[in-house]
């Protein structure tokens, strides 16, 4: 992921408007079929050549159409039929209005689009439902649900092609020491703003994982030692280069300690894990602010990492 959803259609956004969405074609359709039953002159809602823009989701999606999360052929599909439907009911209403009676199968078929946008609208949103429950809800990125079977989906990957995958774990130094002076708000601003400078400097295939606290994991596929190296020095240097803005002229600068390794020749997931974990104590040990890479013997000191 190249970086965390925040951008104009946002997961809860997307799921509620669904919600709504559904919501106001009942109360649409009982307006046509109420025209076509009374025969009366459809109103602008319903005869406008862009009737479908008049609508609460037909206007949130003609602006957000280009968007990450909406411009992929499941939303593209909901928009089409919510055009089509539209699109029939102007034509079955304007008929109405004229002659006597309706052809069933036009009744039905005008029926058939309505109950298919509606269970569109359903299935999309029960999968951005879904996308949420695996999401952080302060930085965006994905939580630890899913992430040992993601990690190792990458090691099979990588038994398989032969490109090791990297694990690294990332730690956001003297984080306490900012919640202590500035308080939990200012901590979770700089949580959300880390997330986000760290993202936008991955490969649109990279993992990542809020970890815990002020770590967060990632999994970066198809790098070896020095690609890796190479990627997350660019993660540490980017933090370093961006304090976080807290307003009215403040800022606080945040550096981060990153430890890496391999999952290769039989490292699984745990077991890389605890390997990354390793050399993040070793970069908090050296000074902080740098990127360690495991080597055995590397041995672990429990102390802690701040």
């Amino acid at each position: 992921m190249s970086q965390p959803p925040q951008a104009s259609a946002e997961l809860g956004d997307v799921a509620a408007l669904l919600d709504q969405a559904i919501d106001e074609q009942a109360a649409w359709m009982h307006g046509v079929y109420h025209a076509i039953i009374r025969r009366a002159e459809p109103g602008p809602e319903i005869a406008g050549d862009n009737a479908h823009l008049l609508t609460r989701f037909g206007l949130w999606y003609e602006t957000h159409r280009a968007d990450p999360l909406v411009a992929q052929p499941a939303f593209r599909a909901l928009g089409e039929l919510h055009r089509s439907l539209h699109s029939g009911a102007r034509i079955i209403c304007g008929r109405a209005s004229k002659r006597p009676d309706i052809p069933r199968e036009e009744l039905e078929a005008l029926a058939v689009k309505s109950r298919n946008f509606v269970a569109q609208a359903r299935r999309l949103q029960a999968a951005f439902r879904h996308a949420q429950a695996d999401l952080d809800p302060l930085t965006g990125v994905r939580n630890r649900q899913r992430m040992l079977g993601e990690l190792d989906k990458e090691r099979e990957r990588a038994q398989r092609t032969g490109l090791p995958a990297a694990v690294a774990l990332v730690d956001l130094d003297r984080f306490k020491a900012i919640n202590d002076s500035h308080g939990h708000a200012v901590g979770d601003r700089v949580l959300a703003h880390a997330a986000a400078v760290l993202a936008e400097r991955l490969r649109s295939y990279d993992l990542m994982f809020r970890y815990g606290g002020e770590e967060f994991l990632f999994c970066l596929p198809a790098a070896d030692e020095n690609v890796a190296g190479g990627i997350l020095e660019r993660l540490r240097a980017g933090l370093e280069s961006q304090p976080c803005d807290l307003g009215e002229g403040r800022s606080v600068a945040v550096t981060t300690s990153i430890g890496f390794t391999l999952m290769e020749h039989g490292v699984g997931p745990e077991r890389a894990i605890e390997r990354a974990d390793t050399a993040l104590y070793r970069a908090k040990q050296e000074g902080r602010n740098r990127v360690v890479v495991w080597r055995e013997p590397l041995p672990l000191r429990p102390e802690t990492k701040g």
